[in-house]
């Protein structure tokens, strides 16, 4: 890697570097969080330190739940969730009934495969990629607030990318990413106008920038700092209902 890139990259990392900063997630304490995709990359991270904050977490996974099992805190209950098929997130309704949910954080994700570019499109997979990225945050929010203590959820928070947005679009391509998480952007925004309003929950779309993780083994940014800034952004989640925004908070456009 060349020194330019290596200078990038320093300055990348910098941009969003909140190691220093101190009392991160003071008001997140005692809680009941539900992570979805939770044994890898940022909600793995999210779950080891709301754990540490003194937390209840409620975590999902698809198929490995290996890291999850490792952790062995009495805080800590996890589900097996496969989200390709709605009707398979009815599963976490035993874990979750009559208990509180205060926050969700709908992080799981998937890139939707190798065939996204238009006359290549893999309409399967585009079907089992939409019911992931975008309309599993709709029904996790309707079990929740149907089954979870009444009045407990106070906020969602929704994993995006600025790389779906619209207005910003200038290479085409990657339909089956792009239009879920753009779904999944439009979902998030209709819920933070209908929830605020009957419910009184926040709900947030966030893009966590250039992450390391599974679906992006390249990733600049650590999830450990990267789950850091997420919960910062929750403790201040009642100011930034119904945006779209990165790390530092900044506006981005949907």
């Amino acid at each position: 890697m060349g020194l330019r890139r290596l200078f990038k990259n320093y300055l990348y990392k910098k941009k969003f570097d909140i190691t220093s900063k101190k009392n991160i997630g003071e008001r997140i304490e005692k809680q009941s969080i539900l992570i979805t995709g939770a044994n890898s990359g940022i909600g793995y991270e999210l779950t080891k330190k709301f754990l540490r904050l003194n937390n209840f977490v409620f975590a999902t996974y698809n198929k490995d739940s290996e890291n999850l099992k490792k952790l062995s805190d009495s805080n800590l209950q996890i589900c097996q969730c496969d989200q390709s098929k709605i009707e398979n997130i009815d599963a976490i309704i035993n874990l979750i009934k009559d208990k509180p949910i205060n926050i969700i954080i709908n992080n799981a994700g998937v890139w939707g495969g190798k065939n996204q570019n238009f006359n290549q499109i893999d309409y399967v997979n585009f079907v089992s990629a939409s019911n992931i990225n975008a309309i599993s945050i709709l029904k996790f929010a309707e079990v929740v607030l149907k089954y979870s203590e009444k009045n407990s959820l106070k906020s969602i928070l929704n994993i995006s990318s600025q790389y779906v947005s619209t207005e910003n679009n200038t290479s085409g391509r990657d339909y089956i990413y792009k239009g879920t998480k753009s779904m999944m952007n439009s979902f998030s925004k209709n819920l933070s106008i209908d929830l605020k309003r009957s419910y009184g929950v926040n709900v947030i779309s966030i893009c966590p920038g250039n992450v390391r993780t599974k679906m992006n083994p390249g990733g600049i940014l650590d999830p450990q700092n990267a789950a850091l800034n997420i919960i910062d952004i929750l403790d201040n989640a009642e100011t930034l209902n119904g945006k779209f925004i990165n790390l530092n908070k900044d506006i981005l456009t949907w």
